[in-house]
């Protein structure tokens, strides 16, 4: 991907404008061990910068009400203008997401940052919140945690 560099004559098609979508209506006593978008579906549509690089932060409030279960949120990325485009990148904890702590029974609110890398410049994307809620062992959900709130942010990175 190419770099800006000094001297160059930045254009819209350069750094195209940041975008954001939240959602503070929660999602109540869910028990899916699958990501899942939501009833609401939190996501932006955005064009990738010339140099292919966007800062992506994904947040939100977060709580297991019941025993040890842990909620995660975690960004789906598409190239496309919604879901139904070729995946880039699937939800993952470990890559891109975050969890609530087991340990705290109170609505914990977080957010991760990572960069993304490697996108076709001009090209358009569609990247989503989607969670799940993972029961300690090899157990099922107690259907007690909740979201209460969600956020996605897509900055352009020169």
């Amino acid at each position: 991907m190419p770099d800006l560099v000094d001297g160059l004559i930045i254009t819209a098609d350069d750094f195209p404008p940041a975008v954001s979508d939240a959602d503070d209506v929660g999602i109540f006593n869910f028990s899916n061990t699958d990501y899942q978008p939501g009833p609401t579906e939190v996501g932006v549509v955005f064009t990738a910068p010339t140099s292919g690089r966007v800062r992506l932060t994904i947040g939100g409030g977060l709580r297991d009400s019941g025993t040890t279960d842990r909620v995660f949120l975690s960004p789906q990325l598409f190239e496309g203008t919604d879901a139904t485009g070729v995946e880039v990148f699937a939800p993952s904890v470990t890559f891109r997401g975050f969890g609530s702590s087991a340990a705290n029974r109170e609505m914990q609110y977080s957010s991760r940052t990572s960069l993304v890398e490697g996108l076709t410049p001009g090209s358009t994307y569609y990247v989503r919140c989607m969670h799940t809620a993972v029961p300690p062992g090899s157990g099922t959900p107690d259907g007690q945690t909740d979201i209460g709130s969600r956020e996605i942010v897509v900055v352009p990175v020169p």
